[in-house]
């Protein structure tokens, strides 16, 4: 059961570099009431202008949600890294066009070790979402760039390109190229082991606190790794960490996981989103998906007659996540929430905010 999601005051206020008037805001605590989710950050990002909301819980029926509360960002940690690695291209660092297997080993398959950053970014790649079976290869299932098939593991893989080429981990590559530059001061892959921020914790269907997951399963995940910052992390140290844990290695049980392990606020977000407009290669439609959707170099496109957008979705267990980007105007709207209902409400809050419907949200079933 739901405890507690609509009582105490709706926070909504505007961001230190708010510069017009703060739009009226739309009525979340009766959406998130609605769809059993205990709580919502959002943020609206228009020209210069940013504000942020947030409402209900972090912890169902114990603790409030604050502007400042850390969401799992899930999958809109991918866009993240893929402007990491547009900035590591734009220094020649990382040319899209090249195979990745010249700088990581990861395949045996002659197919397979043709895949290239431009293929990882836009799903392209043949690989799969994510690997679960010890001892199981990387092979693509079909002729890189020819077809859509979502893929963490290709962003994964996008991050220990990142490694090989800087000698730092995909985390620190991350920070110092777009969380710092980006105002991201909030955001982070992990927190140190004396440190306890306010989390958002996820939830399950009926808005009960899923307590095995979310930050718990970090705790877990830090105390049988190394006592260095999760951040500093190598390959070798993910890898024997889940080993310590009895899972296999592989990267979806490995941390940080740079395609779902952001923590990230509203805000944060949202100045991510203006940041990101500098690489303009995202924006490329690369891949059909359906439709009038196609997918970017780091995000997916929904290109119609009245508007271009760009949007991604996260969902990790018990959290359910959006952005929808307006690319002829700027105006953006982020909204992250900590309950496996979370789709109902971000979708109406990009309906009516944007005035306007979304292929998308049909393409994108729960």
């Amino acid at each position: 059961m739901l405890q507690g999601a609509i009582g105490g005051a709706w926070t909504f206020a505007a961001a230190a570099d708010a510069r017009t008037t703060v739009p009226r805001p739309f009525p979340i605590e009766a959406w998130i009431a609605l769809a059993s989710v205990p709580g919502a950050s959002w943020a609206m990002l228009g020209g210069n202008s940013l504000t942020t909301g947030v409402a209900g819980y972090a912890k169902a029926g114990a603790t409030r949600a604050t502007p400042e509360t850390l969401f799992e960002a899930a999958s809109l940690s991918k866009p993240v890294l893929a402007a990491a690695i547009h900035d590591l291209a734009r220094e020649r660092l990382i040319d899209l066009d090249e195979p990745i297997a010249r700088h990581v080993d990861f395949t045996s398959d002659p197919t397979t070790r043709l895949i290239t950053p431009r293929h990882l970014l836009s799903h392209s790649s043949g690989l799969p979402n994510w690997r679960t079976e010890a001892g199981s290869e990387l092979f693509s299932r079909f002729k890189p760039g020819s077809a859509f098939r979502y893929s963490g593991e290709g962003y994964v893989l996008l991050g220990r390109l990142a490694e090989a080429v800087t000698r730092h981990t995909a985390a620190e590559t991350v920070r110092s190229r777009v969380l710092i530059p980006a105002g991201m001061t909030r955001s982070t892959y992990g927190w140190p082991v004396t440190d306890r921020p306010a989390v958002a914790w996820p939830h399950d269907a009926g808005g009960d606190v899923m307590t095995d997951k979310g930050p718990e399963a970090f705790r877990l995940v830090q105390k049988a790794g190394p006592s260095s910052l999760v951040e500093s992390w190598t390959q070798v140290d993910r890898m024997e960490t889940a080993k310590r844990q009895g899972r296999p290695a592989l990267p979806v049980f490995m941390t940080p996981n740079m395609a779902a392990g952001l923590w990230t606020t509203a805000g944060d977000y949202a100045r991510f989103l203006r940041y990101a407009q500098r690489f303009p290669a995202m924006n490329t439609p690369t891949i059909g998906v359906e439709g009038r959707l196609t997918w970017g170099l780091g995000w997916g496109l929904e290109m119609a007659a009245t508007g271009r957008f760009a949007w991604h979705w996260g969902a990790n267990d018990g959290v359910a996540n959006l952005f929808v980007l307006d690319l002829d105007t700027g105006v953006a709207l982020v909204v992250l929430t900590n309950g496996s209902g979370g789709q109902r409400v971000y979708e109406r809050a990009a309906r009516v905010h944007f005035r306007r419907e979304f292929d998308a949200f049909t393409w994108l079933q729960p």
